[in-house]
Formats: C-alpha cells, structure tokens, sequence
C-alpha cells in the first residue's frame, strides 16, 4: 500500500496560539479600514434614496410601482424600505417573479415589487405613510427617513464588500502559493470521482468536485486530491457556519466519494473558537492559516511520489 504523506495535525496549544494571531490580524486589519468605506457607500446609497423620494412623491406614490419600472436598479434600493429588508429571494417570492435583479421591469412587474415592499415598508422610519390620508413629511421626518435608509443600506454594502474582499484576497493568496510552488492554473470544469480533468501539479478556482463547490480544488503530485475551502469568520459564533457546518460537511460528503485519495483542507482568516477548530480536525479537515501558509507549503512538498 502506498505511504502518503500526512497533512499536518496541530496540537491544541499550537491552534490556541494561531487562531489568536489571527484574531490580532483581524484587529488589525479592521482598525486601519476606518469609516472611509461606508461613507462612501453612505453617500451612493443618499443619491438613490433622494432619487426615489423626488419620483414617488416621497413614497406617496410608490404603491404605482411606476418608478420602479422606469429605474429598476431602485429596487435594489427599496428593498431597505422594509423592517427588516427584504431579502432578494424573499421579494421575488413574494412577487412571484424575479424582480430584484432585472434590468427592465414592465408595469406589471413594477407594481409586484412596490406592493411587496409597501407590506412591509417600516413605520418608524415613514410615519406619513400611516396617517388616513397618508400626507406629505415635515422636513424633519424627510431628513431622518433619508439618511436612515442610506445608513441601513451602506451598512449592509459595507460588510457584504467586505467579506467579498477577504475572500478575494484569501483565495489569491492561495493560488500564488501553489504557483510559487510550481502549480499550474487549469480551467475550471467539474471533477469527477476519478479525479480527472485535472492532472497532477494543477489546481482550478471555484470548480464543482463530485457536484460540490470548491473553493481551490489542487491534484497533488501524488495523484490525491487537496480539496481547500477559504474561510473568513468575523465571529466565533459564526466559526460555527463556516468551518463545522460548511467546510465540515463539504469533508464527509468527498470522504465518501474519494476516500483517503482526498484530503478536504481549510485556510483560515478571522475569529474561530479553539474548539470548533478541534472539531474540525478532529473530523479530518486539515487546518491551515492565511497569514501563514508555511504548514500548506511544507505539505505539497511533501507530497509527491
């Protein structure tokens, strides 16, 4: 039987020690941000919220749906009307079309979205619209609706943007780790149980594995597959989602399919509990950390034939 080597099993105090690097990096990373970002976003989201007040008479009209058909990027925007926002699929559920994200809407579709949002459009934010017959806002009541709904959708661009950048970065950090080390960037295309298209000394971005996402799908100059899956958590709490639920049950579905020939590997970034890392290792995820890939290095190296 073939000897492969092991990935690298890492002794609690180790995992104690690297989670709270991670951490301090996190610290780091968001003290130097700031508030340039969302108030940037603060001022895009003001612009569209301005608009769609000048075209629905300060929403007073919205229920016409009109100027969402005539501007149906506003609909992205209306969404924030609600407490709490509408999520995507939830309004095109409750239209009973997809309305979130189209880039026209006739009048029908138009009006779908403005009854969703208007069913659940915050009181507390727009008093006027409440009162029998709604009536026109004092500029106080304007001002606050304004810069409220500006302030809950710069919020929500703001961590969504920041998650997308963490990831973007996790998985370029990867993949220049593999090409320093003489891997080579194929298409992605699905891989199969076989582990073919992909030969080894390869590896492809976001492919699906036997129907399952990867994130860095690698076939290591053994002939095993490195399934790795990058994970930012900006809580312990939501350690749980990405390393035990996702990643971990990502772990059991390619150890069915593949068996020893496939090693299900994490890369790390953010905040994660001591013992939901153990958990994962424990349930054979090879851990690894962005901001040192030393143990990910050592690991190709050491598995070739």
């Amino acid at each position: 039987m073939t000897e492969f080597a092991p990935s690298r099993t890492w002794a609690d105090e180790e995992l104690e020690v690297a989670r709270r690097d991670a951490i301090a990096a996190f610290i780091e990373e968001r003290s130097a941000e700031g508030t340039a970002r969302y108030r940037a976003n603060f001022a895009g989201a003001l612009e569209k919220v301005e608009r769609l007040f000048a075209a629905t008479d300060d929403l007073r009209a919205l229920g016409t749906g009109q100027a969402l058909a005539d501007d149906p990027p506003l609909v992205e925007l209306a969404r924030y009307f609600a407490a709490p926002p509408i999520s995507r699929d939830d309004l095109n559920t409750l239209a009973g079309a997809n309305v979130a994200t189209r880039r026209r809407l006739d009048a029908h579709l138009g009006l779908k979205a403005a009854e969703v949002i208007l069913s659940a459009v915050d009181p507390e934010r727009f008093p006027w619209l409440f009162e029998d017959p709604p009536r026109a806002p004092s500029d106080a009541e304007r001002t606050i609706a304004l810069r409220w709904t500006a302030g809950v959708k710069a919020s929500a661009e703001t961590s969504t943007g920041r998650r997308g950048e963490s990831s973007t970065r996790q998985e370029a950090a990867v993949r220049q780790l593999l090409t320093n080390h003489g891997f080579a960037q194929a298409p992605a295309r699905p891989v199969d149980v076989t582990g073919a298209p992909l030969q080894p000394g390869q590896f492809m971005r976001e492919a699906l594995v036997v129907g399952i996402k990867c994130d860095v799908p690698v076939a290591l100059r053994d002939g095993r597959l490195l399934l790795l899956e990058c994970k930012v958590s900006n809580s312990a709490t939501n350690s749980v989602k990405r390393l035990n639920r996702e990643t971990g049950g990502k772990a059991r579905d390619w150890n069915r399919q593949f068996g020893e020939r496939a090693i299900t590997g994490a890369v790390l970034a953010g905040v994660f509990k001591l013992r939901n890392l153990k958990t994962a290792q424990a349930g054979g995820v090879a851990i690894y950390w962005e901001q040192d890939l030393d143990a990910l290095a050592a690991f190709m190296e050491a598995a070739t034939p």
